[in-house]
């Protein structure tokens, strides 16, 4: 239901419509003497028939919809539209577009005869340009919001006879013809609103390719602005349909949208064009597409350009959309890797840029894509051995409270974690101070961050026990029962492994005092699977004669306290 609503609100008058005009008397007895003035003249094929349907547009215009008693116009509007002369049906089917810009209108003028007539019309080859483009408006107006005359319209197989006028429409130079590709837009959005069954037959017969010629010719000057905005709702609608595996988007379209993007000075048309690209950017080809369109080259352009300008909720959002479509893009591996280009990418290196940013959004912008750049063995070495892991340290280090912004925790840890990966960076960025970076961090009690951390220093200790084993034995006391838990495993594997190589560490580190203050802190609290861990370590520890005695007694006392919790 939110989603009709959502379409119904995106209909489109093919023209201004009515604004708050005041009714006047006047302007009610001049509508209802130029219309009894039209009777009189049709009846007698006067030449002053063009003159009247001129006259009646500003009156309609400034009726506010209310027309008097005009029930003999429908009549005289039918005979005009089957007129010898192409000048007069041009005339008034423009007529019956002012009219039917109002719900008063369609329903006095939306019915069988003149959607009949105005059918027959646009179904006539080779028709006349202005007609086309009159009849277009007219029954563009009609299907506004009103389902009898789309059904009409649709039951008489108009969709496929708009489709043809719209290709026509692309081939039309001039005013002329960008006119006729607005109105015919205005009416197939019209037209598709809330007919799914329909805008799929438009898929089928290839409406996208047309929509795209539409886009190219417009999208990029001041006058296509309202044809831009048609085609851009239009693909709104139809790329609902279509599964996120075979995106819409074809390379055509995805390089005519940026170009639109770029271009545009509407704040309108630009939400939309983002709003359709981050739509689809799930899928892998349309990143590949924007990647080579140079989208994220110009949303980085346009964020600099417009950072300044950022002061209210709705700017902010349009920023946000566009630094997660930059970020979107860069989860693909071919995008990604095209933007990297061997770390000299304009994007790669503007990303570097925002990590010390003074905006928030692009700060955590550039570290989500540090993140996603770090994807390769290769592209971490380099970009480790090009400082990368030292800023984001040093912006760990300004944000390893429980007071900082968690998604900017989040995404530091991710991107840390990744570079990491590779071992010949995990000594480096131990040495760099990682462990005593994120320590503080363990206070953080928000689970996303935790596991996070938990996964950061699980890969960086991975092979360096000697960085690892005092954070680990640090960790038994923490608060956060996941972590307890991840240090007994770690630890425990250690002891399996490499008892002999950390024991001098183990006893430096305290393990028995801390283990004691596990037990003694936690212990009522403590689920059996983290007794059955904390028995694992000591039962290995114990094999280690330095502490061998301590441990053993250790050992007892768990087993008391087990004893005792179950």
């Amino acid at each position: 239901m939110a989603k009709q609503q959502q379409e119904e609100d995106d209909c489109f008058y093919l023209d201004k419509p009515f604004g708050e005009a005041v009714l006047s008397t006047s302007t009610v007895g001049g509508l209802q003497k130029l219309m009894e003035g039209l009777a009189i003249a049709v009846e007698k094929k006067s030449k002053d028939i063009s003159n009247i349907l001129d006259s009646l547009v500003p009156q309609i215009q400034t009726s506010g919809g209310d027309f008097g008693n005009c029930s003999s116009f429908e009549k005289q509007l039918e005979t005009l539209l089957q007129w010898e002369s192409k000048e007069i049906i041009a005339k008034a089917a423009k007529v019956v577009a002012e009219l039917a810009k109002s719900e008063n209108g369609r329903e006095e003028y939306g019915n069988t005869a003149i959607l009949k007539t105005l059918v027959e019309l646009l179904k006539t080859k080779e028709q006349d340009l202005d007609i086309l483009t009159q009849i277009c408006r007219a029954l563009g107006n009609i299907c506004y919001d009103n389902d009898k005359g789309r059904k009409f319209v649709l039951d008489a197989n108009c969709l496929p006879v708009l489709l043809g006028i719209l290709e026509r429409s692309v081939s039309e130079t001039g005013e002329e013809g960008r006119t006729l590709r607005n109105v015919a837009a205005g009416f197939l959005l019209n037209l598709l609103i809330g007919q799914e069954d329909v805008q799929q037959k438009a898929i089928e017969l290839g409406v996208s390719r047309l929509l795209c010629s539409i886009l190219e010719l417009d999208g990029t000057v001041p006058e296509g602005e309202e044809a831009s905005t048609h085609i851009l709702l239009i693909l709104g609608l139809l790329t609902d349909l279509v599964p996120p595996c075979d995106s819409l988007l074809d390379e055509k379209l995805c390089q005519v949208t940026v170009k639109v993007l770029g271009a545009s000075s509407s704040p309108e048309v630009s939400e939309m064009s983002l709003e359709l690209l981050h739509g689809q950017a799930e899928n892998e080809k349309v990143k590949n597409h924007l990647a080579h369109a140079g989208l994220c080259e110009l949303l980085v352009q346009l964020l600099e350009k417009h950072k300044p300008l950022v002061n209210d909720d709705e700017t902010r959002n349009l920023m946000k959309m566009a630094c997660d479509l930059i970020v979107l893009v860069l989860t693909g591996d071919v995008s990604m890797n095209t933007l990297y280009a061997e770390g000299k990418g304009k994007v790669f290196q503007q990303m570097m840029s925002w990590l010390g940013s003074g905006d928030e959004d692009l700060q955590i912008t550039g570290v989500l894509a540090m993140g996603n750049f770090a994807r390769t063995d290769k592209h971490c070495i380099q970009m480790v051995e090009a400082g990368v892991s030292k800023k984001l340290l040093a912006l760990v280090e300004k944000n390893n409270t429980p007071s900082a912004d968690i998604r900017l925790q989040h995404a530091l840890l991710s991107a840390l974690r990744n570079l990491v990966i590779p071992s010949q960076n995990k000594a480096i960025v131990l040495e760099d101070g990682l462990v005593d970076t994120i320590y503080p961090m363990l206070a953080i009690p928000t689970f996303p961050v935790v596991f996070k951390l938990l996964g950061t220093l699980r890969m960086v200790i991975d092979g360096q026990e000697s960085g690892a084993v005092p954070y680990l034995v640090d960790m038994l006391t923490a608060e956060h029962a996941v972590m307890q838990n991840e240090a007994l495993l770690a630890l425990t594997l250690l002891a399996s492994m490499r008892l002999a190589d950390a024991e001098a560490d183990l006893l430096q580190a305290k393990i028995g005092d801390k283990l004691a203050k596990l037990i003694n802190d936690f212990g009522p609290s403590l689920a059996c699977e983290m007794v059955q861990n904390i028995l694992s370590l000591v039962n290995k520890l114990a094999n280690a004669g330095k502490i061998f005695g301590f441990l053993y007694l250790l050992f007892i006392i768990v087993i008391l306290k087990y004893t005792g919790l179950t």
